[in-house]
């Protein structure tokens, strides 16, 4: 049994829903992961920050086709910076890149978002490939934008991930030439395909470690929710609204309401 109850917020967005505060009491610390940070999100970051962990998932691609209801990629980067200035540590925000779209144009983005947040001393990052589910499919089509696997396909190929790896390869080269003196890591879950990044959860023993939490080895990596999930296993949802998020983008993952 796990030592600890972790709290996320990924069946949603914790910018748009702020639910998960009511729920903090109950958890002995959270993950948050939000595509926007808003103005009452900042405040309730700030209010309980030695408790949490921000996530904070910028593609490069909001308030386009893709991500219409996502703030600009601007917009976000300065909001991000001004929670750091505010007091919130940057060593406990993520900068999610989640996901990348393995085309040339799509490997661009997430480069240029990636060094973007780099040259502001951001070393920690987590990644994932897009998953092309079919009703994504029939979104992308109805916006008229190209498939990245074609009409039937959902997961990236080999020659795509390895791709990946190499704008991750050329990220990192980027990061030793900052000369830092900081540790970057690169993360990501249930994407064995990828040999660049440090396979790990979205809550790891790196994360406890961060809350002030004892490690808790036999708990770690052990995670449930789907095939190569690698999560601390005393995670547990705070959102419970099942349906897609004002963000309306068009990979999630949740199938539109009918009627």
């Amino acid at each position: 049994m796990a030592l600890y109850k972790i709290g996320i917020t990924e069946a949603g967005g914790a910018g748009v829903d702020l639910s998960w505060v009511e729920k903090l009491d109950r958890v002995d610390a959270a993950v948050l992961i939000t595509k926007c940070v808003s103005p009452n999100f900042f405040d309730a970051v700030l209010e309980h920050k030695d408790k949490l962990i921000v996530h904070a998932t910028i593609t490069g691609y909001g308030h386009s086709v893709l991500e219409p209801n996502v703030p600009p990629p601007y917009e976000e980067f300065a909001a991000i910076m001004e929670l750091v200035k505010a007091g919130f540590p940057m060593e406990k925000i993520v900068i999610r890149i989640d996901p990348i779209i393995p085309t040339e144009k799509g490997l661009s983005v997430a480069y240029r978002t990636m060094i973007s947040f780099m040259g502001m001393g951001f070393q920690r990052y987590r990644v994932s490939v897009i998953d092309m589910y079919p009703h994504a499919r029939s979104r992308f089509k109805n916006a008229g934008l190209p498939l990245p696997y074609g009409n039937n396909g959902f997961a990236p190929s080999k020659a795509q991930l390895s791709k990946v790896d190499d704008m991750l390869r050329q990220a990192k080269q980027f990061w030793e030439g900052l000369n830092t003196g900081k540790a970057l890591r690169v993360e990501s879950c249930a994407e064995p395909g990828l040999t660049e990044p440090i396979a790990c959860g979205c809550i790891s023993d790196h994360d406890l470690n961060l809350l002030g939490l004892v490690d808790d080895a036999e708990a770690n990596g052990v995670g449930y929710q789907r095939k190569g999930c690698m999560c601390y296993a005393g995670k547990t949802e705070l959102l419970k609204h099942k349906e897609r998020c004002p963000h309306g983008c068009l990979y999630c993952y949740w199938k539109d309401i009918e009627g």
